[in-house]
C-alpha cells in the first residue's frame, strides 16, 4: 500500500468550498485542508474545521481579494520577488498576521503551510516565512510541515513551471531548517471542467514517489458568493463530484492507495 496526503486548498473561501472540504474530510478522503485565514468567514469556518479529523494548515495568501483590495496579481508579485523589489517589512508583517489569525481560531500552530498560487516558495517570501516561523514558535517551528511543489516525475508543463518558481530553493531551505515536507507533488492541471479526472488521477496515484507524497485538490459543492473572482469554480464542482464518486474509491483500491495525513509528530489531527 502507498500512503498519500490528499490536501484540499482554499478552505474558508466561501460556503461552497467549505462544505465540500468538510464532507470529504468526514469521509476520510481529504486528509489535510489549508485555510485562507484572511477571509471574513475564517472565524466561523475555522471552528467547523476543528470538528473534522484532518490536518489543518495555513494557505498563505498574498494575491486574493482577501489579502487586500489592491493585492497584486500573481505575475506582478512574482516579478517583484525575482527582481528583489518586495517590501520585506510588509511581507513579513503579512506572514505574521496570517499566522496570528490561524492561531486565534485553531488555538494551535498550523500543522503545515502552503501558499495560495504557491506564493510561499517565491524568492524573499520563502526566507521571510522561515524567519517568521522561528520568531513565532522557536525550536518547535521545525515541526511544521512545508509543502514542496516539486513533482518527482513528469506531470505536464504546468507542473514543471510551478516548480521553477522556487521549489528547488525552498527544498534547500526546508532541509536546512529541518521541516517535514512531502516527498512528491501532484494535482496540477489546467482546471478545465472538461478535464478527464479519471485519467489524471490514475496517472497521479500510480506514479507517486516516496513515503509522504501529496496530491492537492480544489473542490466546491456549489456556487458561492466569491464565485465572481474564483475563475475555477466549475472545475471545483467537477472535482468534488469525482472525489465523491465510487469510481474514485475503486481507483484508490485498485492502485493500493491509502489516504492519510502528514503524520509528522506535530499536531497530528488526521487519521
Amino acid at each position: 500500500m502507498s500512503a498519500v496526503i490528499l490536501n484540499a486548498d482554499d478552505y474558508a473561501m466561501d460556503e461552497g468550498v467549505d462544505d465540500a472540504i468538510l464532507a470529504l474530510a468526514e469521509r476520510g478522503t481529504v486528509t489535510a485542508a489549508s485555510a485562507m485565514v484572511l477571509s471574513p468567514s475564517w472565524k466561523d469556518a475555522g471552528r467547523r474545521l476543528m470538528d473534522v479529523k484532518a490536518n489543518r494548515g495555513l494557505h498563505l495568501d498574498l494575491t486574493s481579494p482577501f489579502a487586500a483590495s489592491t493585492a497584486p496579481a500573481l505575475p506582478r508579485l512574482m516579478r517583484a520577488a525575482f527582481l528583489g523589489r518586495l517590501d520585506r517589512g510588509a511581507m513579513r508583517h503579512a506572514i505574521e498576521r496570517q499566522l496570528d489569525a490561524f492561531e486565534a481560531v485553531a488555538k494551535a500552530p498550523p500543522d503545515f503551510i502552503d501558499g495560495h498560487q504557491h506564493v510561499h516558495q517565491l524568492p524573499v517570501i520563502r526566507d521571510l516565512l522561515m524567519v517568521a516561523l522561528k520568531a513565532q514558535y522557536g525550536a518547535s517551528a521545525s515541526r511544521i510541515g512545508i509543502r514542496l511543489c516539486l513533482a518527482r516525475r513528469w506531470r505536464g508543463l504546468k507542473a514543471a513551471i510551478v516548480a521553477t518558481t522556487g521549489a528547488g530553493a525552498l527544498s534547500r531551505l526546508i532541509r536546512k531548517e529541518g521541516h517535514p515536507t512531502n516527498t512528491d507533488f501532484a494535482g496540477v492541471y489546467d482546471f478545465s471542467p472538461r478535464a478527464d479526472l479519471a485519467a489524471l488521477w490514475r496517472g497521479w496515484l500510480t506514479g507517486v514517489v516516496g513515503e509522504r507524497p501529496l496530491i492537492m485538490c480544489h473542490v466546491a459543492a456549489k456556487e458561492g458568493p466569491n464565485s465572481t473572482f474564483d475563475r475555477i469554480r466549475r472545475a471545483r464542482i467537477t472535482e468534488w463530484q469525482w472525489l465523491c464518486s465510487q469510481a474514485f474509491r475503486d481507483l484508490c483500491s485498485e492502485c493500493a492507495i491509502v489516504l492519510r495525513g502528514w503524520q509528522t509528530g506535530g499536531n497530528a489531527n488526521a487519521r
